[in-house]
């Protein structure tokens, strides 16, 4: 009787430790263990599972969830770990033991037949457009314009066929929103007609002739028609890292420099100035290369053109250099000083902005006013002119500011302010001596011989 019990008690004992043995097994092959990446987070790692996030919580209790770091190791239950490696797990169950198996499905690779296809038939809809088509279809724009030759892209309509390429090729990288490409421009985000008649130098009425089926509602993705040589110039610019704004390409002409070539012999030959020359093509010397390509005003432009030409392009430099000399507000005043970020005085930093602009100025207020640019009307002012004052008894003129427009100025004003903007108030009227311009008047190098620069 007693060893009835005890060969039970005994076999109760090797099942409980058999289950126990079985149930490590089990556990040892129902997780897998993944690497926490950068900027995972405990949703992130369960979408990309396909599993609910309280189950991986479950599987991992000591983990703070709240700060995981890279490089950290977690348990994934192991039916999201058969969906995410793509393998069929069996396992076989014995008395002592399991087995596990595990056999990875090869991707069907299609058959040459497959690849080979007749060309198919699309029909336009309301909206669709060449680039639109394309990336629905998969097909580069290229390919379905290739077979599509006589179709006038500018002027599809709903229920026209189109035939699609037989060979359906992954279509090439299709354009961004505020790409340029050959003869067309994609709409970005913010557009509108008006801004980019105005952005490439047209006018509204040009480019309503090139696009006559726009709506005036434009949408990003759309493809927006342009002069192809004006695109084409763009992408030359880009190309000779000059990054000519559009509106200046577009009464430009491509130059290629020969041998015997200077920027005096260039200008000359097409009428124009050595500083449109250097301002287009971004010359700080006299220095050119036989081979250089530099975009010169177009010899077929009008006299009005040249002009408009001629402004846009200083009217820009203009605003630039206010740009600049706006980000140096707060600039700490110092008497003789010369350091943009530690101190300066105001004809010093006149001096470091126009520098900037690849123009030379004398170091002194009363230099600057003697010999710099040209005299302009107080009626005349421009952004970037020079304004010159009496403030102090020693010299005639004892300080310098920038002209920023609407009857302000920015200088290194003095010690308890430093480098700010002002008005045209009664103080400085009284101490008002004149005005000089140096942007467009010619002078790149805006100092006498021998003095200081």
């Amino acid at each position: 009787m007693g060893e009835t019990i005890l060969y039970k008690l005994y076999m109760r004992m090797k099942y409980l430790i058999a289950s126990f043995v079985i149930l490590l097994t089990l556990k040892s092959y129902a997780y897998q263990i993944y690497t926490v990446k950068k900027g995972d987070t405990l949703i992130g790692i369960a979408h990309k599972f396909g599993i609910k996030a309280k189950l991986i919580k479950e599987a991992n209790p000591r983990v703070d969830w709240r700060r995981i770091r890279p490089k950290q190791k977690i348990k994934i239950p192991s039916i999201v770990a058969k969906k995410h490696v793509r393998k069929k797990i069996k396992i076989t169950k014995t008395k002592t033991s399991l087995k596990k198996t595990a056999t990875i499905k090869k991707p069907v690779q299609p058959s040459k037949q497959q690849l080979k296809t007749e060309n198919k038939i699309y029909t336009i809809k309301k909206g669709d457009t060449l680039i639109g088509i394309a990336h629905k279809l998969h097909y580069s724009y290229e390919q379905i314009k290739a077979v599509n030759p006589k179709v006038d892209w500018r002027k599809i309509r709903p229920g026209q066929k189109i035939v699609l390429p037989s060979k359906h090729a992954v279509a090439k990288k299709t354009p961004k929103p505020g790409e340029i490409g050959d003869g067309y421009y994609i709409v970005a985000k913010g557009d509108t007609l008006r801004g980019i008649a105005r952005r490439f130098g047209l006018t509204l009425k040009e480019l309503e002739q090139l696009n006559p089926n726009l709506n005036k509602i434009i949408r990003p993705g759309e493809l927006i028609v342009l002069p192809k040589e004006l695109t084409e110039k763009i992408k030359i610019s880009e190309k000779e890292k000059l990054f000519i704004p559009p509106r200046f390409l577009l009464y430009s002409e491509i130059y290629r420099v020969k041998r015997g070539d200077t920027l005096w012999k260039i200008a000359r030959k097409f009428n124009t100035d050595i500083d449109i020359i250097r301002t287009l093509n971004d010359i700080s010397g006299r220095n050119i290369r036989v081979g250089q390509i530099l975009f010169v005003p177009s010899r077929k432009l009008k006299g009005a053109e040249k002009l408009k030409l001629r402004y846009s392009i200083l009217n820009q430099e203009r605003h630039a250099l206010v740009r600049y000399a706006e980000r140096f507000l707060g600039t700490p005043y110092r008497f003789g000083g010369e350091s943009l970020k530690y101190g300066i005085d105001c004809s010093a930093f006149v001096q470091k902005i126009f520098s900037r602009f690849k123009i030379r100025l004398p170091r002194t207020a009363e230099e600057q006013y003697r010999v710099a640019g040209v005299f302009v009307p107080v009626n005349r002012l421009q952004p970037g002119d020079l304004l010159f004052f009496h403030t102090l008894n020693y010299a005639k003129v004892t300080h310098v500011a920038i002209y920023i427009g609407h009857g302000k100025f920015i200088h290194a004003a003095g010690r308890r302010s430093g480098v700010k903007i002002s008005r045209f108030t009664k103080y400085y009227w009284k101490r008002f001596v004149g005005a000089k311009r140096v942007l467009g008047t010619g002078k790149r190098y805006a100092y006498l011989r021998n003095r200081s620069g």
